[in-house]
């Protein structure tokens, strides 16, 4: 639905005043409004409950209903001459009373209804704008420049939403000044600047990855193994379990040297679109960047087993840092069409590849602790990192300045007009960062513990874990095969999705030889059992027309705890329904 109103107004030549252009009213001109909307529920169940830890520290997400969303959309575009804004909210009621903490809390609206308003976009732009070619976009806005379908490494200047799942590829819009330059009808130079640095938004689920502890970030794997090996100590022979006391994300300061920045050329080669870019700023995933240990001293049991007791916590708070890191970006889309000598209307097949090649600046992790009491007193103070008896030493890394790439080549073809296949291969997933994959050696714990029956006591004093402990690591990056169809019916009214995503990592497994006396890997297949790791999302849409569309499916998330898509952080499998009307 649309409002046309034809009309030289104070709003049309402020804006062109805002984009820094004289205002020229011409007889020609009108200012157009046109507005549209949704309204869209959404209802979610997951189907078994997933959390992590101990009764003292246990942190799930039950079983039962997920989601009960319900959104209000709207958008509004005004267009004059050569001037454009658009201004998009939703309105969403989230559907689950937030927590009571007081009888007066059921007077509150905002606790029994709990809504929020997330704007989309707000931005005005002008084409032509002081010189020919030169367009101008200035304000909330999304930029997209990569070309792999919901995998875009080179896509950096916005923040990831990962809330839903469902909705995997979706950005956050940020504030932005853009300019893009015309040299031929072709080609185009771009540039952007980002003055306020947002991070990625994580589902609900996103605290369990922080909350298993034996997930040690360090780069070294001799220091992970010394302190997994102190952890255990603490805890069996002290009764003091170590556990997430909080965890805050520290942002970067509103200053001239946390902008980001990106530029980009693109343009056409006979069929084929290619771009290159350049982007300077930061990771939207945080990497943790201090621990501080504090002790929480208390006798407690568990409710289930009177003989199942700690004698205190160890509390562990964590700051999280977002490190800088250049994006230097490659894009190219086209058709090739290898049929084309056996008949004209054959389709091509339509190729993409994105590719971008990360540089990151390191972090490392400093750890300090109070004065902890309980055995051999722990005085307050630094870490010793060197093990040589003397607190401090170098911090230690848990991301280093080695470059990675990432990137996703993917084929799709579109057979008559009721189906449409597409396979990708994805190196790299959004929250996956740092140089490690089958290229250069590096890797992330994804589970460790002890040896059984090792001598915990002699490990934690030699301040020396490798031959107590074992572990599970994985690639920081990992490969994914992406499989999916679509498949209309019913005159197109009806459509049947089906898409996989297999992880092609290979895991390691890693323990101390007492025969050889050192420590030994065995890979693990990502086909076996042990390292197999899957999402499955089959999903029917029916459009009954005039708006109105119906939705039902899936989101299918198997493999062991300490897989991709098995670990606890995914949130779990759902089953969904949803119901949108627009207009």
């Amino acid at each position: 639905m649309s409002r046309h109103v034809r009309r030289r107004s104070i709003t049309a030549c402020a804006l062109a005043l805002l984009l820094g252009a004289a205002p020229r009213a011409h007889a020609d001109d009108e200012l157009e409004l046109d507005w549209s909307g949704r309204i869209q529920s959404d209802l979610r169940f997951r189907l078994e409950p997933v959390g992590v830890g101990d009764w003292y520290a246990r942190q799930e997400l039950p079983a039962g209903v997920e989601r009960n969303w319900n959104t209000l959309g709207l958008k509004l575009e005004a267009n004059y001459g050569r001037f454009h804004a658009v201004a998009a909210v939703d309105f969403v009621w989230s559907g689950y009373p937030e927590r009571m903490t007081s009888v007066g809390d059921l007077s509150r609206i905002e606790k029994a209804e709990p809504y929020r308003l997330e704007p989309r976009a707000v931005y005005v732009e002008a084409e032509g704008i002081f010189v020919k070619g030169l367009d101008l976009r200035i304000g909330q806005q999304v930029v997209s420049w990569g070309v792999g379908d919901q995998f875009n490494p080179t896509n950096n200047l916005n923040p990831d939403d990962l809330r839903d799942p469902l909705l995997f590829g979706r950005q956050v819009a940020n504030f932005m000044v853009k300019a893009d330059y015309w040299i031929s009808e072709d080609w185009s130079i771009s540039g952007v600047l980002v003055p306020i640095f947002k991070p990625a938004m994580l589902p609900l689920s996103g605290s369990l990855a922080l909350a298993q502890l034996d997930r040690v970030p360090f780069v070294s794997g001799a220091l992970g193994d010394r302190v997994v090996a102190e952890q255990a100590a603490a805890k069996m022979l002290f009764g003091h379990p170590t556990i997430i006391g909080s965890v805050t994300p520290v942002m970067p300061e509103p200053t001239f040297d946390n902008m980001q920045f990106a530029y980009r050329i693109a343009g056409t080669i006979g069929e084929h679109d290619v771009a290159l870019s350049y982007y300077n700023g930061r990771t939207d995933f945080p990497q943790p960047r201090s621990n501080h240990t504090r002790q929480a001293l208390g006798r407690r049991c568990n409710p289930d087993d009177a003989n199942d007791c700690i004698e205190g916590l160890l509390l562990t708070d964590v700051n999280l840092e977002f490190p800088k890191m250049h994006v230097y970006g490659l894009n190219v889309t086209g058709e090739v069409n290898p049929f084309k000598w056996i008949s004209e209307e054959i389709n091509g097949i339509g190729y993409r590849f994105e590719g971008a090649l990360v540089v990151p600046r390191g972090q490392s992790i400093r750890l300090t602790n109070d004065e902890l009491a309980f055995g051999i007193p722990q005085p307050a103070g630094e870490y010793d990192y060197d093990a040589d008896g003397q607190p401090g030493g170098r911090e230690p890394l848990v991301v280093d300045d080695t470059p990675f790439m990432k990137w996703v080549l993917g084929l799709d073809y579109t057979f008559g007009e009721h189906v449409y296949v597409n396979a990708m291969w994805v190196h790299g997933l959004v929250d996956e960062f740092g140089a490690g994959d089958w290229i250069k050696e590096g890797y992330v714990v994804r589970q460790s513990g002890l040896i059984e029956g090792s001598n915990v006591l002699a490990c934690a004093l030699s301040k020396n874990g490798e031959s107590c402990t074992q572990k599970i690591l994985r690639p920081r990056l990992g490969d994914y095969v992406v499989l999916g169809a679509d498949f209309k019916f019913a005159n197109q009214a009806g459509l049947f999705r089906l898409f996989a995503i297999l992880d092609a990592t290979p895991l390691v497994e890693e323990t101390w030889d007492d025969e050889q006396g050192k420590r030994v890997q065995r890979k693990i297949s990502p086909l076996s059992a042990e390292g197999f790791s899957m999402v499955i999302f089959p999903e029917l849409d029916y459009n009954f027309g005039n708006g109105l569309e119906l939705a039902a499916g899936a989101l299918l998330q198997l493999g062991k705890p300490y897989t991709k898509f098995g670990s606890a952080e995914t949130g779990g499998s759902t089953v969904f329904t949803r119901a949108k009307y627009s207009f």
